[in-house]
């Protein structure tokens, strides 16, 4: 299996010069990509207080700039690297090293290409250290974390079956570092990404995780399989996420906690912080998809096996079956072109069932929400939306006033789930 890291190293040179000699060896290698930011220390602290776990963990501080950088942004960015690198660990297992990426190319300049760099080197450093069981760990560099993380996480990764994961968050929802405008927008925000998640599961979709940068960890075999992080800017994490869901071996890690900043932040295109400033900016009340886009799509789910070797002319006739919505979202996308190559190479209902939705995977769900939002459906209230969801579920809401109480009953349902 070490050659298979070293097939990936040979595809995928590095982007920067750093010595791995230097690094102990590591059951575990934490990536925490480092631009503009003033509360790495405080990420840092919050893990040199985890509890005790097996063996070392390293964290790689990528302090990134791009070739085409302002001055001033370069000037923080080397004063970061040179605090950063002084960084002394209160933790006997726990190892920090900081990692200079400056000159990266801005056509791909952003979290991901600095999370990719950490993650190559992570995989160089397994692959030195004859250890084709290394876990590695995405983490923001304004995140905090539970005490029980490390050790949760090595737990997890100690079954052989696990090869990634999504790891529990939960955004502060109140305090005195930020107004309460801003804690209100996360509890907005954070209930929307509960809200889409619980909706997908509802309707049986394979891939309902969450896809947030700061919680994610992963087997660095599983990252060499699936091709490696992308240099995408924005949404870097959901790509390459899905194609370790696509593997197999995903699972929810929720017997610990993340807890990323609810800061505004207009530093990539979407995500957490733009979706704060967005809100702020408009003074309203965050807009979700429509719960009747995840109903009409769960018939075509329900009825999967009336797909299985379906004949092109038998398929226009099973589609009048279909909602509306999803019969012009399937003929507008030719979707039978799409799956009837699946269907040829599939030699029984069972292996059908797990092909159609790499079909009708993740992006292909974007696609089709995005779809029926822009022709047919009007977004709806993230609050009234999630009661909804919960009242089809036969959730009792009667005591949910609230967008935070709201939030609160969806952390519960999904931090006891498996």
């Amino acid at each position: 299996m070490i050659q298979t890291f070293k097939n990936y190293q040979e595809k995928h040179p590095s982007f920067v010069s750093f010595d791995m000699n230097n690094v102990q060896a590591s059951s575990m290698v934490v990536i925490i990509p480092v631009f503009m930011e003033d509360k790495v220390r405080e990420t840092l602290d919050s893990l040199c207080a985890c509890q005790h776990f097996e063996g070392n963990v390293s964290v790689f501080l990528i302090v990134n700039a791009s070739e085409k950088a302002e001055g001033d942004i370069i000037a923080y960015q080397e004063k970061s690297y040179h605090n950063l690198s002084k960084y002394i660990s209160s933790h006997p297992q726990i190892s920090v090293y900081t990692i200079k990426a400056f000159d990266l190319p801005k056509k791909h300049f952003g979290a991901g290409l600095a999370r990719k760099i950490g993650m190559d080197l992570a995989v160089q450093h397994f692959m030195q250290t004859d250890n084709e069981g290394g876990v590695v760990v995405s983490l923001d560099a304004d995140s905090l974390v539970a005490e029980n993380y490390l050790s949760s996480i090595q737990q997890f990764f100690s079954k052989e079956k696990h090869k990634a994961c999504s790891i529990y968050f939960e955004h502060p929802l109140e305090g005195e570092e930020f107004d309460e405008e801003i804690y209100n927008a996360i509890t907005q925000y954070e209930l929307h990404l509960r809200y889409y998640v619980e909706s997908l599961k509802f309707i049986g979709f394979p891939y309902a995780v969450h896809t947030v940068g700061s919680c994610f960890a992963f087997k660095a075999l599983a990252y060499v399989k699936v091709g490696g992080m992308n240099r995408r800017q924005g949404g870097e994490e959901f790509y390459f996420i899905q194609k370790l869901v696509q593997q197999g071996g995903y699972g929810d890690l929720n017997d610990t906690c993340v807890y990323p900043s609810p800061r505004i932040s207009t530093r990539v295109p979407f995500g957490t912080g733009p979706s704060i400033k967005k809100l702020l900016d408009e003074g309203t009340e965050y807009l979700t998809y429509n719960l009747q886009s995840f109903i009409d799509l769960k018939e075509l789910f329900d009825q999967l096996d009336n797909y299985y070797q379906i004949s092109e002319e038998d398929y226009q006739s099973e589609i009048l079956n279909l909602p509306g919505r999803v019969r012009s979202f399937l003929l507008n996308s030719a979707f039978y072109e799409e799956l009837k190559p699946v269907m040829d190479n599939c030699g029984s209902l069972e292996v059908f069932r797990k092909r159609f939705y790499h079909v009708f995977n993740a992006f292909k769900l974007v696609k089709y929400i995005n779809y029926t939002h822009e022709y047919f459906l009007e977004k709806t209230s993230i609050f009234d939306a999630a009661i909804e969801l919960l009242e089809l579920k036969e959730v009792d809401t009667d005591d949910l006033f609230e967008d935070k109480e709201l939030l609160l009953a969806y952390r519960k349902i999904q931090k006891q789930q498996q």
